[in-house]
């Protein structure tokens, strides 16, 4: 059985020298970005390692055989460092032609300008190294790198450099090469590339598909994965373009373009959220097919894209990636902010992708009744696999525009199968302190305390924010605490339940520690997320409740157990507002 993948140590004359050495950089990978701090880098890198190693690793390079049956490899992992290679091989051909001449008789490993020839062209006809990153970067590269004169290139301007079009890092990389190699001279230079073409070794690691590749470079690195299954979709793509508009090359360009400028803008809206390009596509993925996928995302996003028309697939792809910025991450919302501390992110996303993509009637109204049942099977104790396929019975009921007291209906079902309500209101009446589920409930009682003038995201970073115990959970080692509480055992109880929590800000919880009741309110009256409130409450609003009731006298000045008692009841009704629950028996339990 052939091997899924095999490393090879070569020389860089090996890499770039050997009957197998013709590469592509796929059209799924980013185009050419190095600027001058890579290229010094690598300059100064290839200067001292001369100097000081007889042998020097330049890293690996991963490969992979091409999806289009060509003798093309792909490159998986390495293109920028092989691209700028290539860029220096032709730079040492324009501006010495006669490199190392006067050693061939005498030197059987000097590196010459046919070596330099064989390395950029194989056979004086096929290029090592292609580039299929976008259709115009190949022509820019043969007109400028390959074809060019790179030795009277001027350095581009620092507004040409920001621009996208890799066509000035091409210029820019061959004018420092340029700069430099005539700097040490012409001898110097050939002393270099004898060391760079004979000395320094990369490892090739060739693999026998693409997928495997990309999983393999996971493995490797540690430094973060560029290529996901979504260049793959956008590689996929293009090729459909470039084959659909093959006999009109103004054409295939113009569509192209498009595809190109959309994709950007995708991009753009990625990059100013949370979410990774790759997970939108997971969440499209889901909405598309309405069901758990049984293969890897570009499989089940190929077969979906097979009939289609690729600008019309990126466009809407667009506009669901516009949906989740605009009406998701950017939305000023209570409801909304609740569904941030859920872990089961991709399903509530998409659920709510797709009530937006689909325009769903009563949009408003389901976000509520969504909210409701994934807030109660979290409180519940249930996992992923308990929501699991009810989420995906909830986007296929949203595509087929089912009635919103179907969806209600159906969830009830569910929750009632499944006890939720007695399991959820069982672990609301115990000790929540500890319960991922905790601080989002409070957050979303401070929210049931503001209208929308005064909404603000609380993160979960326990650094600003943190869940205060009222009654210290030392009490009995404090003085001030024990003699109001000594002998009742039945104390304890109350201790991390509902009753007993507040919010405060990091530093504020430091504050308030295990002080006194009275200096606890001191923390607790403080600078916190309403500092323009008109009527100076500038705490949280379900702690200033506190202060209000200390100010106010209305038990002594004390945290007692009647205050703990009152606070339990509101706090009980809070969540029945908020999740619609009745909890009346654990309010009579108390």
């Amino acid at each position: 059985m052939e091997d899924v993948f095999r490393p090879s140590s070569l020389t860089i004359k090996q890499l770039f020298g050997n009957t197998d050495s013709l590469y592509q950089i796929p059209r799924y990978q980013r185009a050419y970005s190095w600027g001058d701090d890579q290229l010094d880098k690598l300059w100064e890198d290839l200067i001292e390692a001369k100097q000081n190693d007889p042998n020097y690793f330049l890293g690996s390079v991963i490969t992979a055989k091409s999806e289009d049956s060509t003798t093309y490899l792909d490159i998986v992992d390495g293109q920028q460092r092989l691209t700028t290679l290539t860029i220096l091989l032709c730079v040492y051909r324009d501006l010495y032609p006669n490199i190392n001449n006067e050693l061939l008789d005498t030197d059987p490993f000097a590196i010459d300008n046919k070596v330099i020839d064989s390395s950029i062209r194989f056979n004086d006809r096929f290029e090592r190294l292609r580039l299929r990153t976008h259709s115009n970067h190949q022509s820019d590269f043969d007109n400028i790198v390959l074809n060019g004169n790179t030795t009277i290139l001027k350095k581009p301007t620092k507004k040409d450099l920001r621009n996208d079009e890799p066509k000035h890092k091409f210029i820019n990389s061959a004018y420092f090469f340029t700069n430099k190699l005539k700097e040490i001279g012409e001898e110097e230079a050939g002393s270099l590339i004898n060391y760079l073409f004979n000395s320094v070794k990369i490892i090739r690691i060739d693999c026998q598909s693409v997928a495997f590749a990309i999983k393999l470079f996971q493995v490797l690195n540690d430094r973060g994965l560029d290529l996901t299954n979504a260049d793959l979709i956008k590689s996929f793509l293009i090729g459909k373009i470039q084959k659909k508009y093959s006999s009109d090359d103004e054409l295939k360009k113009q569509k192209e373009d498009q595809f190109m400028d959309d994709w950007k803008v995708c991009e753009n809206y990625s990059n100013d959220t949370e979410t990774s390009l790759n997970d939108l596509f997971v969440m499209y993925e889901y909405y598309i097919l309405a069901q758990n996928p049984k293969k890897s995302l570009y499989d089940e996003l190929v077969v979906q894209f097979t009939d289609k028309d690729p600008n019309h697939i990126i466009i809407n792809v667009k506009l669901f990636i516009e949906n989740y910025k605009r009406e998701i991450y950017d939305r000023e919302n209570k409801l909304i902010y609740s569904f941030f501390y859920i872990s089961w992110g991709m399903y509530w996303r998409t659920i709510l992708l797709t009530a937006l993509t689909e325009k769903y009637p009563n949009y408003d109204e389901f976000v509520k009744l969504f909210r409701r049942y994934y807030y109660l099977n979290w409180i519940a104790g249930f996992t992923l696999t308990r929501i699991k396929q009810t989420s995906f019975n909830i986007i296929k009921w949203l595509k087929e525009n089912r009635s919103i007291d179907f969806i209600k209906n159906e969830l009830d079902q569910n929750m009632t199968q499944n006890d939720t309500l007695k399991r959820a209101t069982d672990n609301l009446k115990g000790d929540i302190y500890y319960d991922s589920w905790c601080k989002p409930l409070l957050f979303m009682i401070e929210y049931q305390q503001t209208d929308d003038s005064s909404l603000n995201f609380f993160e979960m970073s326990d650094t600003k924010i943190q869940v205060e115990h009222i009654l210290p959970r030392a009490y009995k080692s404090n003085v001030d605490w024990n003699s109001k509480f000594v002998g009742n055992d039945s104390v304890d109880k109350w201790i991390n339940s509902g009753a007993n929590l507040t919010l405060l800000s990091g530093k504020k919880n430091r504050d308030a520690s295990n002080y006194s009741f009275e200096k606890k309110i001191i923390a607790y009256n403080g600078k916190g997320y309403y500092a323009d409130d008109s009527e100076g409450i500038t705490a949280f609003r379900i702690t200033q409740n506190i202060v209000n009731q200390y100010n106010e006298n209305t038990y002594a000045k004390q945290w007692s157990e009647q205050s703990l008692i009152d606070r339990w009841n509101w706090f009980c009704s809070q969540v029945e507002v908020i999740l619609e629950i009745d909890l009346a028996s654990i309010k009579e339990s108390i």
